[in-house]
């Protein structure tokens, strides 16, 4: 299992966010996967869908905003490679779309996206992270866990050529 970050993350926000919790079995019923339980930490302690700094969207199971809820996320992200393969406007990088593998995505920035590599057969919590670029040229794999990756981000410690001028001096802000 990979490590949980999401304490470590909220320490660097101000306001402190407000927990609550959130039931996650209908989101993953319709993603048809299980979230990794570092991110439902996370998202719990955030007191659900989050803002970061004004620019990385984190998402939520469920919510009067359809916008918000991963679910949606998710069907939006899976109706857009379909659409690129099936027309074959872009060259996708084939192991991402291999039998057993799905790009789940958790969280945005502007029009690129951090996703899980979910693995057929590998568990959930030991799925690793993918940054792809809005433009489809980047496709930067991390074998972290979603909350380490975040963390790395705001702390400095993981430099994202479209993150340079963001997550510069905590505490960060947070909107919810």
């Amino acid at each position: 299992m990979k490590r949980d970050f999401s304490a470590e993350i909220v320490e660097l926000l101000t306001p402190r966010p407000v927990p609550s919790d959130w039931r996650w079995e209908g989101a993953e019923a319709e993603i048809g996967a299980r979230i990794p339980n570092d991110y439902k930490a996370l998202i719990a302690a955030l007191g659900g869908y989050a803002v970061l700094d004004d620019c990385l969207g984190l998402f939520q199971p469920e919510g009067r905003m359809t916008q918000s809820r991963i679910a949606t996320l998710v069907a939006e992200r899976d109706s857009v490679w379909r659409f690129l393969k099936d027309r074959g406007y872009r060259t996708l990088p084939a192991k991402y779309f291999d039998e057993g593998v799905r790009l789940i995505p958790f969280a945005l920035f502007e029009a690129n996206y951090f996703y899980w590599v979910a693995v057929s057969g590998r568990p959930e919590d030991e799925w690793g992270v993918l940054f792809v670029d809005a433009d489809f040229e980047d496709w930067l794999e991390f074998d972290m866990s979603a909350t380490e990756f975040i963390y790395n981000i705001l702390s400095g410690r993981l430099k994202l050529w479209v993150l340079d001028e963001y997550f510069l001096d905590p505490p960060y802000t947070y909107i919810q």
